[in-house]
């Protein structure tokens, strides 16, 4: 290890279900990759149901990110680490938000993606920006990613999702069988009130594919096998008048294999275990002024690495509690608040032994100001350890029949981490003296709801100081830069969405603005692309449906310097889904179908062309 939104969710509404009985389940189209949300008045979302996860076959949380148009930094194939990158912050200030609680690492700051099913969420939420209205935390510099996983169901379920994939490089090597997945579903109500929902995955992938080693010749990658599972189990009870509480257990084991660079001779194994337990009480009326959610949760994470080098044990207990009231409507204002409290506790090979208390009090107010004017004040005061910040914003929408203006301002902190503060090893070492980074951002954004072309263009600028940064062997605040940009997505649909187009991206310009640093003075942050982009295309019919999508990564900088970079690539991938049978739906899957040799983070191997084969089972 080293420190190294005029339109409703639900667009397609719910089918003609004929004579359907009450006691029947109508099925619910929502054919839409992103779309508007109506109940955030500012905060602009891209939205990706389970749906729209199937569809595309996207195998991880990750995928999803990247097909967002999300600059996402890889270090290789499946379990292997990968970071998001929202507007060029680092993915430590990108919050993941699972239900209501935040699942940032405390000792790193990120979110290990491997550690969640992705048959087990519902819907996908990505804001991107530091301006956030939910309070369920408040750390957003880069953005958020909301996670809702799967609730209960009035009827039994049981579904399973199997596959195949396989590496070939088309020019040298035959098609080798190479990861096996299977993912299990179960849920049912247990009576009237109570439902109970279990569902687990495994996945054994040796990640053999070949690659261009540093002299240019054709290898096949070693020491990158990777076997996990997840398993996780909830039981839902809704008694009174409408209240309800909720019992979730989830957890992952992962057996790693870390290659490294493709120029080092060392490889590691990672072991990681992580166990996240949390019970969850909803009352719709508390003294019909508001309704009232209290969450507490106990996260376990327990990573064990080993090299020819190095042994290294990281133990994180987390205990952590969040409440959320939301007022009832008031005439022309809305209230929520929100209350979150952490106590972590940590025990590292590196890091040492530490207790961290953190929390963070919020509350979002909207004012309609007339049919077409309202304002948001989302306030919020939060602290870590000896550190503490008030961050206020504020923003104003402006709705019409055809478009939709947001405009919003708003002040970004983020919290040094515990390796930040405490590292030891590997000639590295923390410091406990540094502050936190801050700044200041503003969104302009036009959402076109007219025309052919449903659209949304957003301009965002930045200006960020006391960046925390490993340089001469520890962390220091010394960083500061402006950044200006420009998020867009469009999608449009024709023949009855029978044919969908989409396109999500982001240009990125950024400066270094260090006056004491001379060398970097000027210079684009290293890493930060100044383009990504996804499009897609994708057919529906009644027994068939496929898309053709396409990613791009523009031209990153290796340094500070600006010297040397890593070129621009382009991945294109399809997707296909044989919908001929009642409760089987085969589907097939190539990614990387032009075999593109690319990079993404310098120095690791990435994969070639492969090839999935699988189906999903409902019964």
């Amino acid at each position: 290890m080293s420190p190294a939104e005029g339109e409703v969710e639900n667009a397609g509404g719910i089918e003609d279900g004929g004579d359907t009985s009450p006691a029947e389940e109508a099925d619910i189209y929502l054919p839409h990759i992103y779309t508007y949300i109506d109940a955030p008045v500012v905060e602009q979302r891209q939205v990706f149901t389970q749906d729209d996860i199937q569809k595309a076959h996207l195998k991880d949380l990750p995928s999803v990110i990247e097909s967002a148009g999300v600059q996402l930094l890889s270090y290789g194939t499946y379990g292997l680490e990968q970071k998001p990158s929202i507007r060029g912050f680092t993915d430590e200030t990108v919050r993941v938000v699972i239900d209501g609680i935040c699942m940032n690492n405390a000792q790193t700051g990120t979110f290990d993606f491997s550690t969640i099913d992705i048959n087990s969420i519902e819907k996908i939420e990505i804001i991107r920006g530091g301006f956030t209205e939910g309070v369920e935390d408040e750390g957003a510099v880069g953005g958020v990613i909301y996670i809702t996983t799967k609730k209960q169901s009035l009827s039994r379920h049981l579904t399973s999702d199997t596959s195949i994939k396989s590496f070939a490089n088309l020019k040298t090597s035959p098609l080798t069988l190479d990861t096996f997945s299977e993912r299990l579903s179960f849920d049912s109500p247990l009576g009237e009130s109570t439902f109970f929902k279990l569902s687990g995955a495994y996945t054994n992938a040796q990640n053999r594919f070949l690659y261009k080693d540093f002299y240019g010749s054709i290898v096949t990658q070693k020491h990158a096998a990777v076997w996990d599972t997840n398993l996780s189990a909830q039981l839902s009870h809704f008694y009174g008048n409408g209240s309800s509480f909720t019992v979730s257990d989830a957890a992952y084991y992962g057996n790693k294999h870390t290659p490294n660079t493709i120029t080092s001779v060392d490889w590691g194994l990672q072991k990681d275990l992580t166990n996240n337990l949390t019970v969850s009480f909803f009352n719709p009326s508390v003294f019909d002024l508001f309704n009232l959610t209290n969450t507490v949760a106990y996260l376990k994470t327990d990573r064990k690495y080993k090299s020819s080098t190095e042994d290294s044990h990281h133990q994180i207990d987390d205990f952590k509690y969040f409440g959320q009231m939301a007022f009832f409507d008031y005439g022309i204002l809305r209230t929520t608040a929100g209350l979150s409290f952490d106590a972590t506790f940590l025990d590292s090979t590196n890091s040492g032994n530490h207790t961290q208390l953190s929390g963070v009090f919020k509350q979002t107010s909207k004012l309609f100001l007339n049919e077409w004017l309202s304002m948001t004040v989302p306030l919020a005061v939060k602290f870590c350890g000896e550190n503490w910040a008030f961050v206020p914003k504020l923003g104003l929408a402006a709705k019409f029949n055809a478009i939709e203006i947001l405009i919003d301002g708003y002040r970004m902190v983020q919290f040094p981490n515990m390796d930040d503060l405490y590292w030891e090893g590997g000639g590295y070492h923390g410091n406990p003296d540094l502050v936190p980074e801050e700044g200041w951002g503003a969104d302009l954004t036009f959402n076109v709801k007219a025309g052919p072309v449903p659209s949304s263009i957003q301009f965002f600028t930045n200006y960020y100081e006391k960046k925390i940064a490993w340089s001469g062997g520890t962390t220091q605040n010394y960083k500061s830069a402006f950044y200006f940009g420009i998020d867009f997505n469009a999608q449009t649909g024709f023949f009855g969405d029978v044919l969908l187009f989409k396109l999500n991206g982001e240009y990125l310009y950024t400066r270094l603005l260090d006056k004491n640093e001379k060398m970097t003075y000027g210079k684009k942050i290293m890493w930060t692309p100044d383009f990504v982009a996804s499009a897609g295309m994708t057919l529906n019919f009644l027994n068939w449906d496929a898309t053709l999508s396409a990613s791009y990564m523009g031209k990153r900088y290796l340094t500070n310097m600006n010297i040397s970079y890593l070129e621009p690539y382009t991945l294109i991938n399809l997707s296909a889904n044989l919908k001929f049978f009642r409760h089987a739906v085969p589907y097939l899957k190539i990614e990387n179908l032009l075999d593109t040799s690319y990079t993404s983070v310098d120095g690791y191997a990435m994969p070639g062309i492969s090839i999935t084969i699988g189906a999903r089972l409902n019964f």
